[in-house]
């Protein structure tokens, strides 16, 4: 089973394994606890998890940008 997870530094998506406890971010180097890490969704199999990190990435792609003052 996998995991997709989001890096709380830079917020880049990631697939994990489930029984893994740690897992470095490829983009920042950050060493990351998967126990306490913000899981989005998982899957049976890499290649489903993969096309989820896919279809999350082009949902956020299309999102207006955010605003904020």
């Amino acid at each position: 089973m996998y995991a997709v997870i989001v890096c709380f530094r830079c917020g880049q998506l990631l697939l994990a394994k489930t029984y893994q406890k740690t897992r470095r971010c490829p983009y920042c180097e950050t060493r990351l606890i998967l126990s306490k890490t913000r899981k989005v969704a998982t899957a049976e199999t890499a290649r489903e998890a993969s096309t989820l990190i896919r279809t999350l990435k082009q949902k956020k792609r299309m999102e207006p940008p955010d605003f904020k003052r």
